[in-house]
């Protein structure tokens, strides 16, 4: 948990804590600290994180990273990498020689070529020894450049709800657990039984009742309302975190 340095409704144009930083206040709600994406969030919406970009999974491994490597380099799978992308961000070993191994990447090469290898800079040493049939995937932290989270199609996870209207590119904190409040969209009201809350899939920005026995891993809180009114704001307990 991070000491508060920037207030938990302020934002600003430069970075005063790490992308992610959880902290959690005296009521025990739990917030992460983001930077919005290239559109203003909006005041009460849910949030995503950027959307993925699939050209950088199952990329190979360029040259064997042996026991005790902290560098692994990789061959860009059609996009290049600008800087400080995927800083803070993970990779994880994906498939073949030295399966299930995750990294924080520290820092990594400015790649221009989209084919060109690309040399990412881990957190620890490599423990189990890669080779060239080692395939990997690296993915940005989920707290940099967040959206609203889009109607019909998910293209990311939940990170929390927009606590005021950020900005774009700014930082500040987004509120990710505990007591809380969220816009529920236009669909069935909570109900006995149903008072369980997921993504929207027609609303942006919102959530729809779930029901208790749902076997959806997708759940990122519950409603303190057993009556909601759709289209407007309603307290809930979120669980994202």
């Amino acid at each position: 948990m991070s000491e508060m340095l920037q207030n938990l409704y302020d934002e600003t144009s430069v970075q005063f804590h790490k992308l992610g930083e959880l902290y959690i206040d005296p009521f025990g709600r739990k917030f992460r600290y983001v930077q919005a994406g290239a559109s203003a969030l909006v005041t009460g919406n849910l949030l995503q994180e950027a959307a993925e970009v699939t050209n950088f999974r199952s990329m190979v491994v360029q040259a064997a990273a042996a026991i005790g490597d902290t560098m692994i380099p990789v061959t860009l799978g059609g996009t290049a990498v600008t800087a400080n992308q995927f800083e803070n961000g993970d990779l994880v070993v994906e498939s073949s020689t030295g399966i299930g191994q995750v990294f924080k990447i520290v820092r990594h090469d400015v790649q221009t070529s989209t084919t060109g290898t690309c040399k990412f800079y881990v957190d620890r040493a490599v423990k189990i020894a890669l080779t060239t049939s080692s395939q990997v995937s690296v993915r940005k932290s989920a707290f940099d450049g967040v959206i609203q989270y889009p109607a019909t199609t998910q293209t990311g996870g939940a990170v929390g709800a927009a606590l005021y209207a950020m900005t774009d590119s700014y930082y500040g904190w987004v509120q990710s657990g505990g007591d809380g409040a969220a816009l529920f969209d236009d669909g069935t009201n909570t109900s006995n039984g149903v008072t369980g809350i997921v993504p929207s899939a027609s609303v942006a920005g919102s959530v729809k009742p779930a029901a208790e026995t749902d076997a959806s891993g997708a759940n990122i809180g519950w409603s303190r309302e057993v009556a909601s009114t759709d289209s407007t704001m309603g307290f809930v307990h979120w669980t994202i975190d």
